[in-house]
């Protein structure tokens, strides 16, 4: 219980100080008159996904965390994973770690991705993913920008595939709606 409480009152005050950085982000940018939407890179493109991530891996996900909700008037939030890095392809992740995951919630209580792509998956128990994702944050060791199964029997090309992605050194386009 107190082990609860304290990721709670941990993850509250990481979510306030987020929103403090970006207000002062945002009066550092000298336009607090009109309002800001999320600066999110484009991960249309598997290059783009690989140029953005901080990590790329391949992992199985060992188990679920937990649920935190972002709002109260929205439905979604973010889902916690526990996951084990099968392999490295981009950055140092951590051999086992929690991976946050942007989820809505159904009527039912269970998950789903809300994300207007086929490539950002939700993670269950006991499946392999390709993921991008960036370590620290405030839900866990880190968050996932991206998702997408690979069946045990092409990991293998998933893996090599990725590969390709990371050395292409494609650069996204910046965003248009910040």
């Amino acid at each position: 219980m107190q082990r609860t409480f304290t990721l709670l009152v941990g993850t509250l005050s990481a979510c306030g100080l987020a929103a403090g950085g970006w207000a002062g982000y945002t009066w550092w940018q000298g336009d607090t008159s009109s309002p800001h939407t999320l600066c999110a890179p484009d991960l249309s493109r598997p290059e783009y996904v690989a140029a953005a991530s901080q990590n790329v891996a391949l992992v199985t996900v060992t188990g679920k965390q937990g649920y935190v909700a972002e709002e109260r008037t929205t439905p979604g939030g973010v889902q916690t994973v526990t996951v084990r890095t099968d392999k490295t392809l981009k950055g140092t992740p951590p051999r086992t770690f929690a991976l946050g995951q942007s989820v809505d919630t159904k009527p039912d209580g269970s998950y789903t991705t809300s994300e207007a792509t086929n490539r950002y998956d939700l993670l269950l128990p006991g499946h392999q993913y390709m993921v991008g994702f960036y370590l620290g944050g405030s839900y866990g060791d880190g968050y996932a920008l991206y998702a997408e199964t690979t069946p045990e029997a092409t990991a293998a090309t998933a893996t090599a595939a990725w590969t390709q992605h990371i050395r292409s050194g494609t650069t996204p386009p910046e965003p248009t709606q910040c």
